[in-house]
């Protein structure tokens, strides 16, 4: 018989295996996920990927070690196992089985999703994926079933990884493209409904050279991650939802030539207007070009997993004296870091540094603040702000005005060379927190602190004249020991390494 009979056979027996369904062999009242996986593992015609695994499952059910390299998590009660087989410390393969009760109570539903790393990037081959099997409840058998039956088809050229849940019962996408996009498989019983957690990928555009075209063009990429940007038309054209954008190295954006130009916002995403305070209508993600008392400042507003860092010795400016450099409108989980940001001449009255208003879990990391009409920090009915590592100095009226604020954290920060009013004002606020922060050579005859709720200091330096410290009544001081000093302008003053680090550390730490 020759061979391509002998192939023509065997594929049609397996079409007919295939049809009948694989039997599921077990004790007890219902199969677990170890018997699921025991029946796969045995079953499978995929050999090259599969007996590794089956060896070491097999090895595992005799208490006997694994292969270098090999791990499991099993945990039945939960339905889900896990294979690990690290080959270096960035390239591995895994492979992930989870199964789910059908709601009509005939079925069961088991997931097997493979994926491969290399060198810390996910790569398609030929047995990556994910795939699923239907369960019979009565005859015992469980047969292959289409992702798309399923709703769990997801059909784009890059690669796209999946997470199986351990806890709860719902599969996390990721499309590993310019733009990483995550979408929720949500099962409600019979199937699974898609929920895109991300913009979809592909919406960034990418040209070169660098430093030529029009608005709206030259964005370049760091690694995949992120849109490197150097010039202030690159830059507002970065900026959306769900992004990274890279302030390029030795790069001082000046924002005022572009906020005063109409012309450059009448595209989609772009408003020109004189107040965006209430937001924008909608919910829509909106850039906007927003009118203060000499000129314009940037709003950012329903901008949610906004990243603006800066490479080595880079800075955003505006020249109005009473804009915000950056301001934050019903924005969530947004991150400045790693940037220098001020104003080329300071003034009064309004206009701060960065300011905030309503939104949640935003931060600013690693950067410094300086030069303002007001205040270096503004923030408006925002919850679970985070400042960490960065300098605020040089603000005509104080360091930093809060409105009706939840958790306001401020880590490892120096605040010095502010004047002239209460320097930290908080009217409405809860739970604001200055950790290992440093109070220095601020104006002496302004109120540091001006509180009318209780705020807490834990391991702070506090240089500042005792009578001018403000509502101290109102201050906790649990944890670490403060040290209060008289003279804002102690010589033992040292510097320290805050703000801007000088160099930037992409995903693979170079």
């Amino acid at each position: 018989m020759n061979r391509t009979i002998l192939l023509a056979i065997f594929m049609m027996m397996g079409m007919a295996m295939q049809a009948q369904g694989i039997r599921v062999n077990y004790k007890g009242a219902t199969p677990t996920i170890a018997d699921f996986v025991t029946t796969y593992l045995s079953q499978e015609d995929d050999e090259e990927m599969i007996k590794g695994i089956w060896e070491d499952w097999e090895s595992r059910q005799q208490g006997k070690a694994l292969s270098n390299g090999a791990s499991f998590t099993v945990d039945v009660k939960n339905g889900f196992i896990r294979y690990d087989k690290r080959y270096t410390a960035n390239t591995y393969s895994y492979t992930e089985f989870c199964f789910w009760n059908c709601k009509d109570g005939k079925h069961k539903l088991l997931g097997v999703n493979r994926g491969c790393i290399e060198q810390g990037k996910p790569v398609t081959a030929q047995f990556t994926g994910l795939k699923f099997y239907t369960y019979d409840n009565q005859t015992k058998r469980m047969t292959q079933t289409l992702n798309t039956e399923l709703g769990a088809g997801i059909h784009v050229r890059p690669e796209v990884t999946y997470a199986l849940p351990q806890a709860g019962k719902d599969i996390m996408a990721t499309i590993h493209a310019q733009q990483e996009v995550q979408i929720l498989m949500k099962w409600n019983g019979a199937k699974f409904d898609q929920e895109q957690l991300g913009r979809p990928a592909g919406n960034v555009q990418v040209s070169a050279p660098a430093h030529t075209g029009s608005f709206g063009e030259n964005i370049k990429y760091k690694d995949d991650d992120y849109i490197r940007v150097y010039t202030a038309e690159q830059f507002l054209n970065a900026l959306g939802s769900n992004r990274n954008v890279l302030v390029a190295k030795n790069t001082e954006i000046n924002l005022t030539p572009i906020l005063n130009d109409q012309s450059r916002f009448r595209t989609r995403y772009k408003m020109w207007m004189p107040d965006a305070s209430s937001g924008v209508a909608g919910g829509r993600e909106t850039v906007v070009s927003e009118e203060v008392f000499d000129g314009r400042q940037l709003t950012l507003v329903n901008m949610k997993q906004l990243l603006i860092e800066g490479e080595q010795n880079s800075r955003i400016v505006v020249d109005p004296r009473y804009a915000f450099c950056l301001r934050f409108v019903d924005c969530s989980q947004c991150t400045v870091s790693n940037l220098t940001i001020g104003h080329t001449e300071g003034g009064y009255c309004q206009g701060g540094v960065i300011g905030v208003t309503r939104g949640w879990r935003n931060m600013v990391i690693n950067s410094d603040l300086y030069g303002c009409g007001t205040y270096g920090l503004e923030l408006e009915g925002t919850n679970s702000f985070s400042l960490y590592s960065s300098n605020i100095h040089d603000c005509t009226y104080g360091i930093m005005q809060l409105r009706n604020c939840e958790a306001v954290h401020s880590t490892h920060c120096d605040f010095f060379n502010n004047r002239e009013y209460a320097l930290i004002e908080s009217q409405g606020c809860v739970g604001t927190v200055f950790e290992d922060c440093r109070f220095f050579a601020n104006w002496g005859d302004a109120a540091l602190f001006s509180f009318d709720r209780e705020f807490i200091l834990m391991g702070c330096a506090v240089y500042h004249p005792t009578q001018n410290l403000g509502t101290m009544n109102l201050c906790d001081q649990p944890g670490a020991k403060n040290f209060f000093s008289e003279n804002p302008l102690d010589k033992n003053i040292q510097s320290r390494e805050i703000g801007p680090d000088g160099h930037y550390v992409n995903a693979r730490g170079e």
